[in-house]
């Protein structure tokens, strides 16, 4: 199989290389600055030869601005713009393609439902309200010209990936470390996460499986904030931090903080699960541990 990967040097970009790679498949990067063999692309300028794209099987698109620090406007434009208008830039090149690839797996995320305390959330769910939902409102909008071209087209809506390596974790790691990785708020919102390995796993059974539209990609067993800081305690061998009271949150962070820390979004994998896909890990602890022995 020929799969096109946007985002290749990124920390789940990367490893899906890797895997791909490793199965036999011929993976060619979609990058600004692309390695030899690679396609080149800038979607700011709407710069990207529609003719670069021909041959492939699978295309998956991974790229966009990373939503750490403080949201100012600026950033936030960046953060919209870098997955809207590169993901319409790409679906639009696609559908004007002779041959489309078969399958367009996009990235989206669990952001998509807001904060949502007490729900339960399932691909069927609707939007929340707020920045993040707004964005993978249009995010997922722009992948529409290629499923109008009659592209298979799976929106991969991830949560909280664990990677020691890349990524969240090895800050929160770090804090737990030196006892400052405790409650947030009040510790009861919801956290779904998603360990690295299933990560990629879900990615290439997306490529593989007759599946489409929205899908969760976060473990089976969301946890309260309080019990996966205390899994964190557990996993580097330190008691429990000190807590960080929301309004400091908010405070500090703004409305970033608001959104990625406080919110409650617990989130199940419905579609994932019901496709036969099998996760290595379900058990935040073990998935923990496993990962800082990567370390």
């Amino acid at each position: 199989m020929r799969v096109l990967v946007s985002g290749p040097r990124g920390g789940i970009g990367c490893r899906l290389v890797a895997a791909l790679t490793a199965r036999g498949d011929e993976v060619v990067g979609l990058s600004r600055r692309p390695v030899p063999g690679g396609v080149a692309w800038n979607p700011e300028a709407g710069e990207l030869d529609p003719a670069a794209l021909e041959g492939f099987d699978a295309v998956v698109h991974l790229a966009g601005e990373t939503i750490d620090g403080r949201w100012t406007r600026a950033h936030k434009d960046r953060i919209r713009a870098s997955r809207v208008v590169s993901t319409s830039l790409l679906t639009s090149a696609i559908a004007r393609l002779d041959s489309p690839p078969e399958v367009l797996v996009n990235a989206s995320a669990i952001g998509y439902y807001g904060n949502r305390p007490g729900e339960t959330l399932t691909e069927e769910s609707p939007p929340g309200g707020g920045f993040l939902a707004e964005v993978c409102v249009e995010w997922e909008r722009a992948t529409s010209p290629a499923a109008e071209a009659g592209v298979r087209v799976a929106r991969a809506r991830t949560g909280l990936v664990l990677d020691a390596t890349a990524g969240a974790l090895p800050r929160m790691l770090r804090l737990a470390r030196l006892l400052l990785g405790g409650r947030i708020g009040s510790g009861r919102q919801m956290w779904s996460w998603i360990d690295i390995a299933d990560e990629v796993g879900a990615l290439v059974h997306l490529i593989d499986n007759p599946v489409e539209g929205p899908v969760n990609l976060t473990s089976p067993n969301p946890v309260s904030q309080i019990d996966f800081a205390r899994a964190l305690r557990w996993a580097v061998g330190r008691r429990i931090g000190l807590p960080a009271p929301g309004w400091a949150v908010g405070a500090l962070l703004g409305e970033m903080g608001e959104s990625l820390l406080l919110a409650d979004t617990a989130v199940v994998p419905s579609v994932l699960e019901a496709s036969g896909f099998h996760f290595h890990h379900t058990d935040l602890d073990r998935a923990l541990q496993a990962e800082i022995t990567r370390i």
